[in-house]
């Protein structure tokens, strides 16, 4: 049914006296600066096809690990957000790849004697293990708020921090260097994601999900628009770099997953 008929919207009129005006000008020379700070790099691809049965957020989650390994040599803490509707309306969870597994297909893929049927069997191995955290997480079982809720416990009872907190491995796991976003859409969207600290990178990935056509039975025949972010004042970043290094990684993975040669 259509929308009940709405009242037009009434235009709210601020009154922005001597007292205020120049800290809203200060704030706004302050959001300009951070926003020239931030550089973008675009593309457009045309995703995996049918994915041979695997889950396209899996998939592009995978792949950008194995595109950070490749451009900065290690993989990195990385959390994607993930909305804990199924259990608690309105929290969210962060969800994190599985390491082992990304970096054992890392190295593979650097690996010129690895054979297509290994390469492809590390690649189910780490998707469907990415796949499995994800259900974890949307289940209500992640660790995260957890923790959180853990750490603002001991803070609100005036206890010390419990010891993990403490521990300098603790705060490498939370240094987020990559941050990413996956939405889906019909019409298609450019999701955009920035850095969560100064040597990161935020990735936001659109899937386009257009409606099933009968001739292509690929689940996300539209594609896919990524978005990469990065601070230009951090030397180690660059959000192209990073950007060209996932792509490839995408034309890598969609040939071994239709078994085509890439060179």
């Amino acid at each position: 049914a259509p929308p009940s008929p709405l009242p037009p919207p009434q235009r709210l009129r601020f009154s922005v006296g001597p007292e205020i005006a120049p800290e809203v000008e200060r704030a706004k020379r302050h959001l300009d600066s951070l926003a020239a700070d931030v550089e973008l790099h675009c593309f457009e691809h045309p995703g995996f096809g049918e994915g041979a049965g695997l889950s396209p957020e899996a998939l592009v989650q995978v792949a950008l690990q194995v595109a950070f390994y490749r451009a900065h040599g290690s993989l990195c803490a990385t959390c994607e957000p993930l909305s804990l509707r199924r259990v608690l309306p309105g929290c969210t969870d962060l969800l994190r790849p599985p390491g082992p597994p990304c970096l054992a297909l890392a190295r593979a893929l650097d690996d010129p004697d690895a054979q297509p049927q290994v390469l492809l069997a590390l690649l189910r191995e780490a998707v469907q293990a990415q796949d499995s955290r994800t259900q974890e997480v949307l289940s209500g079982q992640g660790a995260e708020r957890h923790l959180q809720g853990l750490r603002q416990a001991a803070l609100a009872a005036g206890e010390p921090l419990p010891e993990i907190f403490l521990d300098p491995a603790y705060a490498q796991a939370t240094h987020f260097r990559l941050c990413t976003l996956q939405v889906r859409s019909r019409e298609g969207t450019w999701p955009l994601r920035g850095p969560l600290v100064p040597d990161g990178y935020g990735v936001g990935v659109g899937h386009v999900a257009r409606p099933q056509d009968p001739r292509d039975p690929s689940p996300n025949s539209g594609g896919l628009r990524v978005a990469v972010t990065a601070f230009t004042c951090c030397r180690e970043t660059e959000a192209a770099h990073l950007g060209r290094a996932l792509s490839a990684v995408f034309d890598r993975l969609g040939a071994l997953l239709s078994g085509r040669s890439l060179a």
